[in-house]
């Protein structure tokens, strides 16, 4: 009995030991959690996780010591190196990538000029720019342009976009129109041998859900663009005196305009764009059980306008750094 009776006290002692040390450690400066896990090392992951996905860069010193590094995700959704990562993801995501030639680059020049004025981010879509090229022909500077929309009307972008539809219609404009504002996506189809792929060929069965009955009808939002016109030189310009008015997301569309804003008015804009938010935080798409989050992504957007309030509200969530 005697010696069982020393072994607990032997066992206190030691625990009151262990505990007198822990405290020490606390009161040092050092904190753990309950999972033991020092909190240090986990605020220092967190800067480490914020800096590299927000800025593309390793966490400067002030940021790695922080107690509270996402304290500072506002001021790092303002910083330019924020800019040009997120307009780079953008372009990558609208575009497959940068092009060779930079000055093809239109989406990547425009979203980074939408973050650096602090533009809503739907002017992206519907804002009134241009693209010229700089003067060392190296980049593109954005423009005020009284008929400009975003980037769906400068010029490198309508002919990357212009299609090989027959008959101009530009069909693959119209898609990506849709597919850029709201995420909806369409895999294409390759033709069959003596496949009529004109507009009376698209009206049959296996094409008009696609193409004339879906909100999303391919060749009725393509009937409000421009055509596509190609010389006997090999010069390709566009004709706008063929649009059609349409009867299409519960409105009757005249012109591309009428078509983008439509996209960005309608309830897909502020889904696809908080999609777009995840996909560039965590690189997927949110789960089921973030749901809550996703609908303060969407919240902050249509709050603020700005998608740099959208990419806070889920870098600053806790458990982005968990």
């Amino acid at each position: 009995m005697h010696s069982l009776r020393r072994k607990v006290l032997a066992s206190v002692a030691l625990a009151i030991a262990l505990g007198a040390a822990a405290t020490g450690a606390l009161s040092s400066g050092r904190q753990a959690r309950a999972d033991g896990t020092d909190l240090a090392d986990q605020n220092a992951r967190c800067a480490t996780r914020l800096a590299i996905a927000l800025l593309g860069d390793a966490p400067p010193a002030a940021l790695l010591a922080s107690q509270a590094p996402q304290a500072s995700v506002d001021a790092m959704v303002k910083d330019p190196a924020f800019r040009d990562r997120f307009a780079s993801f953008v372009n990558a995501q609208f575009n497959g990538g940068p092009s060779t030639d930079p000055l093809q680059d239109t989406v990547y020049f425009t979203a980074r000029s939408v973050l650096a004025n602090d533009k809503p981010w739907k002017d992206l879509f519907v804002g009134a720019y241009d693209v010229v090229a700089s003067a060392d022909k190296k980049s593109l500077d954005v423009v005020a342009s009284p008929g400009g929309l975003g980037y769906f009307r400068t010029k490198p972008w309508m002919l990357r976009y212009a299609g090989n539809e027959e008959a101009g219609i530009r069909i693959s404009a119209a898609y990506h129109m849709i597919q850029n504002t709201t995420g909806f996506e369409v895999p294409a189809t390759v033709a069959k041998p003596g496949e009529d792929r004109t507009a009376v060929g698209r009206q049959a069965s296996g094409c008009a859900n696609c193409h004339y009955s879906q909100w999303f009808a391919l060749d009725k939002a393509a009937s409000v663009l421009s055509r596509k016109k190609v010389d006997g030189a090999g010069l390709v310009t566009f004709d706008a005196t063929p649009i059609q008015a349409v009867a299409l997301l519960g409105k009757t569309l005249t012109s591309d305009a009428d078509l983008v804003r439509a996209l960005v008015d309608s309830e897909y804009f502020d889904f696809a764009q908080c999609r777009l938010v995840f996909q560039f935080l965590y690189g997927r798409t949110e789960n089921q059980c973030e749901a809550p989050l996703f609908d303060q992504c969407v919240d902050a957007l249509r709050k603020t306008g700005r998608i740099q309030s959208a990419v806070a509200v889920v870098a600053k969530d806790a458990g982005y750094c968990q």
